[in-house]
């Protein structure tokens, strides 16, 4: 199977004096990315990727910690569309490296895989939840590859996740040799479906700089309002 994704960089905004390592700065403060790709099912789709703006919050001062840090960890006066509430006690916490080599991203370091990779075949960003959950809404251009299909075990749907990233298996032998890199996340820092299942790649052989892990998944890009999408 091969990704599609094609990318066009639309508006990339820099930011206010802060410095990042990377050749681009993508803060998204005022602007965003637009990214236009293809679907495995060969649908076309155009999405922009910034912190979604909402005029009432506009007028909210987050430098008051009156309202950053009252109530709910948000001053209960505050407008409901700058807010957000989540589940605090689900799952069992991650660390935050998976494994000495295996990098863990941040929000800017997704935006930026996105960009670089939009055109390459060969790296994919995959939502490791279960589908009903993917459904709901993913990161753009993520494909779903559920955690449970991870399982050697499996040999069904094993053979179908070795056939999307690019191992092939040979007189019991696994070749790497056009091993996708692959960017991993799930639903938040509480969550072990996408490290597991990168365990499990790892159990095979799968080299570990070709992956990559967003700890903080759904949870974590929705806290900051990044642009989220409901797949078809």
């Amino acid at each position: 199977m091969k990704n599609k994704i094609s990318v066009a960089l639309v508006a990339l905004m820099l930011s206010g004096g802060m410095s990042f390592t990377f050749a681009k700065e993508y803060n998204l403060k005022k602007g965003g990315i637009n990214i236009e790709y293809t679907d495995y099912n060969g649908e076309s789709f155009s999405v922009d990727i910034q912190r979604r703006p909402d005029s009432i919050c506009a007028q909210v001062n987050g430098g008051d910690p009156n309202n950053v840090w009252g109530g709910d960890y948000a001053n209960e006066a505050l407008p409901k569309e700058c807010t957000k509430t989540f589940l605090t006690t689900m799952g069992k916490l991650t660390p935050m490296n998976m494994e000495e080599g295996i990098e863990t991203y941040g929000e800017l370091e997704v935006i930026e895989f996105i960009e670089k990779n939009a055109n390459n075949e060969n790296a994919l960003l995959v939502d490791a939840r279960m589908e009903p959950w993917y459904k709901k809404g993913t990161i753009p251009t993520a494909i779903n590859i559920s955690f449970k299909k991870f399982d050697p075990k499996n040999a069904i749907d094993f053979e179908f996740v070795l056939d999307t990233i690019g191992v092939y298996k040979e007189d019991g032998k696994y070749d790497f040799s056009e091993a996708k890199t692959l960017l991993m996340f799930c639903n938040g820092a509480w969550c072990p479906q996408s490290s597991w299942a990168m365990e499990n790649l790892r159990s095979i052989g799968y080299p570990k700089e070709k992956l990559k892990w967003y700890r903080a998944g759904m949870y974590g890009w929705k806290l900051v309002n990044l642009t989220t999408v409901i797949p078809k």
